[in-house]
């Protein structure tokens, strides 16, 4: 066990150092975000966080045992996103390019999970599951691809993506520890370790006014694809959890990216068009800061990681599980349609008066 817990201090280290060897890199190697009309941060920020994090979390890997680590396809999987992700942080790829990519390196990672296992409760009978195997299969995939795209789109103010990631990310390793899945709990924890560690230069606080390291679309994407390979390394296998509880615990990207995609197709856009209409720039828009709303969003993913580790818990019926996650669409359709329909405060201009009208007190005008 102390091997283990010298791995995961490696994985924080080894991200620290990493970040402060490659943004020094950064700007000679183009490796940087620039602002704009829709990004408003002050000044050129490295994009090298993700690449960190995928380094330091790779490397920590190889200290595990062989039991201990992840498939080789899932790897070459994760491998292939942080890649794609990187080049588009270097070129801005185009949307279908990256979405093949990312299509490929599912597959790759599915192929490694036994998928026959799929645990979604008592919604499905096993003998019917054998059944469907190439359409949980397909599912499957498609999760891995919208959790990419989820965590990715979520990556807009600081410390937000890698928050949320790092809350999912714990809980995830607490459940595989509660339910004798050692191998996804030390994975959990060496990748949670290394997002603590890029979240030192990305999460703002009292010490340390705003980002100084940016995650980019390699480490946004990554995270999203990690996270969604242990949801299904957990819902599958001998001692599965059902599939319903576990969508708790990244529930709040989910329903952000659905709604987003939803509203973007009802006004003929792409669905991956940018925007600022994401819950974080819309309870901005309401009146908090960017530290804050990072707060109470990271805050929302505790309270829903705990609701998912309850369910598992307490066994409760997954058909009443799968049925409560239509609470959170509920709440953020009825927060958008608030900020949709909102009136608009409009500031009157009054005209200074003129030194012909002006009129001194006491005076006769």
């Amino acid at each position: 066990m102390a091997g283990h817990h010298l791995s995961i201090l490696f994985a924080l280290v080894m991200s620290v150092l990493f970040i402060l060897i490659l943004r020094r890199f950064a700007h000679q190697f183009h490796f940087i975000d620039m602002p704009d009309t829709r990004k408003r941060h002050d000044g050129t920020i490295p994009l090298c966080g993700g690449i960190a994090i995928f380094a330091a979390f790779m490397l920590s890997g190889l200290l595990l045992h062989g039991t201990e680590r992840l498939a080789t396809p899932i790897l070459i999987g994760f491998c292939l996103i942080a890649l794609v992700g990187a080049l588009d942080d270097r070129f801005n790829l185009r949307v279908v390019p990256r979405f093949a990519a990312q299509c490929i390196a599912a597959y790759l990672i599915v192929s490694s999970i036994h998928i026959q296992s799929f645990n979604l409760g008592a919604v499905i009978a096993l003998d019917a599951m054998v059944l469907i195997v190439p359409l949980v299969a397909i599912v499957a995939i498609l999760f891995i691809v919208g959790m990419v795209n989820a965590v990715n789109m979520s990556d807009g103010i600081d410390g937000l993506a890698g928050g949320y990631a790092a809350v999912a990310l714990f809980w995830l390793a607490l459940m595989a520890n509660q339910f004798a899945n050692a191998p996804t709990m030390l994975q959990s924890f060496l990748l949670m370790a290394a997002v603590i560690g890029f979240l030192s230069f990305n999460l703002r606080h009292p010490w340390h006014r705003k980002a100084s390291v940016f995650l980019g679309d390699a480490g946004s994407t990554l995270l999203g694809a990690a996270l969604a390979t242990f949801i299904l390394l957990l819902a599958t296998g001998q001692n599965a959890l059902p599939f319903p509880s576990l969508m708790w615990i990244v529930i709040l990207p989910v329903v952000d990216t659905l709604s987003l995609i939803v509203r973007r197709m009802a006004e003929h856009r792409s669905p991956f068009s940018p925007d600022r209409q994401h819950l974080h720039h819309l309870l901005m828009d309401a009146g908090l800061s960017s530290a804050s709303t990072t707060m109470v969003l990271v805050g929302l993913a505790v309270l829903c990681g705990a609701i998912s580790y309850a369910t598992i818990a307490l066994e409760l019926p997954v058909g009443l599980v799968m049925m409560s996650l239509a609470i959170p669409f509920a709440l953020h359709t009825a927060f958008v349609r608030h900020m949709q329909i909102r009136p608009t405060v409009q500031t009157i201009h009054i005209p200074a008066p003129t030194k012909s009208t002006m009129t001194l007190p006491g005076a006769t005008p």
